[in-house]
């Protein structure tokens, strides 16, 4: 299993981030995937971070495809991928109705014939070929990127339903996985492998990254609280409640649906059961942190991202340093390798 970090970190200002990225170079991560919701450019930030942190793997986990052309995005991975010397890995997603619609003001339906075309154009023009494409809901015509990669993009689906997770088997490098519990990991890979299977592809080629939300305390109470308040707007999107219904939390998953429509805050958290908030996120002590990511690797993840959810800086590093410090004694059992990059 591969160890990463989550940048940028809540709270943390563009120099901020490269300073922690520095920082954490200095202690051995060679692994960072940078989210993108509505604060920074992953992709301007990768590009700080990598002559920060040299011989580093970087992966975008993820940027959403409708909030920038193919082109952009083609043109940003070819960057990241010079910048890097090839390790640069381009994560995208199809996002949700809120970034899409409502924030970018871009049309979000069929996601996954969305999603199989973004794919194809982008795989194409990473490899170099010249793009002619009319599809049912995107066209690209005459595009040859004038400034190739170096080697070849890995391009990583991010995906949590039934129809996105075959799509990521049947076509991605690798899929890219939010808030998947270990308890779920068999089902939502089952899913990949039959996409892949369906496709004739080799399922064992295609990498599984895994962000984790993590803190490390000595307080479950105050931690449950603080998943509530960090993802209940996650579990009440369409794609997150579908998910959450479909790996057995169907009780919450309405409950929380039907509290977001009425602007209900409050009951949104208050649906959020101590049992959800243990599949959104990996919270306890430092041993309940090293069996929770132990659990990850042994049910088939090969990349685990963690992300320190506390939005103060200095606790956020503190986090950092009492997982990566309880991952050298996972590493002396003998029992699971963990190496942190590449």
């Amino acid at each position: 299993m591969r160890l990463g970090l989550t940048l940028p970190l809540v709270a943390l200002a563009a120099r901020q981030a490269v300073e922690l990225g520095r920082d954490a170079h200095a202690v051995g991560v060679r692994e960072v995937w940078l989210a993108e919701v509505g604060a920074m450019d992953s992709y301007a930030l990768a590009g700080a971070l990598s002559q920060a942190m040299p011989d580093t793997r970087f992966g975008t986990a993820v940027v959403p495809a409708q909030t920038r052309t193919p082109v952009v995005h083609a043109m940003a991975a070819a960057t990241l991928s010079q910048l890097t010397g090839g390790r640069f890995v381009l994560g995208i997603g199809i996002s949700s109705e809120n970034i899409v619609g409502d924030w970018g003001g871009q049309t979000f339906d069929r996601p996954v014939q969305r999603m199989r075309e973004h794919l194809e154009v982008l795989r194409r023009a990473l490899d170099g070929e010249k793009v002619d494409f009319d599809g049912e809901t995107l066209s690209m015509h005459r595009f040859r990127l004038q400034s190739r990669p170096q080697g070849r993009v890995p391009i990583y689906l991010a995906a949590l339903n039934p129809g996105m997770l075959r799509l990521a088997g049947a076509v991605a490098d690798g899929v890219v996985l939010n808030m998947v519990p270990e308890s779920a990991m068999a089902q939502v890979l089952g899913a990949v492998r039959d996409g892949a299977a369906a496709a004739g592809r080799d399922p064992g080629e295609i990498e599984v990254v895994s962000r984790i939300h993590v803190h490390v305390s000595d307080d479950p109470e105050a931690d449950a609280n603080m998943v509530r308040m960090a993802f209940g707007a996650y579990a009440a999107t369409l794609g997150y409640n579908r998910f959450f219904r479909w790996i057995g939390f169907d009780e919450e998953a309405t409950t929380i649906a039907d509290a977001y429509a009425r602007g209900d805050r409050e009951a949104v958290a208050a649906a959020m059961t101590p049992r959800m908030c243990d599949a959104m996120a990996v919270v306890g002590d430092v041993s309940a942190v090293r069996q929770r990511l132990r659990a990850y690797a042994v049910a088939g993840v090969d990349t685990v991202v963690l992300n320190p959810i506390w939005p103060d800086p200095a606790r956020q590093r503190r986090i950092l340093d009492d997982v990566w410090g309880c991952l050298d004694d996972l590493d002396d059992t003998g029992e699971l390798g963990v190496v942190r990059g590449t």
